[in-house]
């Protein structure tokens, strides 16, 4: 389940320190942690799966169990590892990370790396290839129908506005279909 703070935001004379100053050490900061956790392996025996239609229908409704607010796929020009498509997952951020680097404001990146990090293991668990990156998600966003890209390059959807935070993007080869 996803942390939200806006049950928290309130005149607090903390807040702007939470929201707004960066930890001292960025290495011990969750989110450095999750990323520079290992993959871990492909199950050497693939799962049987229905068609990627109803494939893409289980990876989207897993993304949200997770927490995901909006998920989408794409397919990519397959890399030299072979993957073809691109799962996309956003999630709401009340402020934009970019311009928030506290704790606080770093939620949602923390949110959209859990969504990512369990959903790859989940599809190296079917015995497919999934790694996280930090490709362009807002570009794969749009390709993924999601929403537009605005004069700043921020994602922009009909759900949230600008309030979204594109997590890293899940390169994989599981048999799915663009939707």
């Amino acid at each position: 389940m996803a942390f939200r703070l806006g049950s928290l935001r309130r005149k607090d004379p903390y807040w702007d320190f939470f929201l707004k100053t960066a930890p001292a050490d960025l290495a011990n900061s969750a989110s450095e942690i999750v990323r520079r956790a290992p993959e871990g392996n492909v199950f050497p025996t693939r799962t049987e799966l229905h068609t990627p239609e109803i494939t893409s229908r289980h990876v989207k409704e897993m993304a949200r169990y997770l927490g995901a607010d909006l998920v989408g796929i794409t397919r990519l020009d397959e890399d030299d590892a072979g993957h073809a498509f691109a799962i996309v997952c956003a999630v709401r951020a009340d402020d934009d990370p970019r311009e928030a680097a506290g704790i606080g404001g770093q939620v949602p990146v923390q949110n959209g790396l859990f969504v990512t990090f369990v959903l790859s293991a989940w599809i190296r668990e079917l015995g497919y290839r999934a790694s996280m990156t930090s490709l362009d998600g807002a570009r794969l966003a749009v390709a993924a129908k999601l929403g537009a890209v605005d004069r700043r390059g921020q994602l922009v959807t009909a759900e949230y506005g600008t309030r979204i935070h594109v997590a890293d993007v899940i390169r994989t080869d599981l048999p799915l279909t663009a939707a």
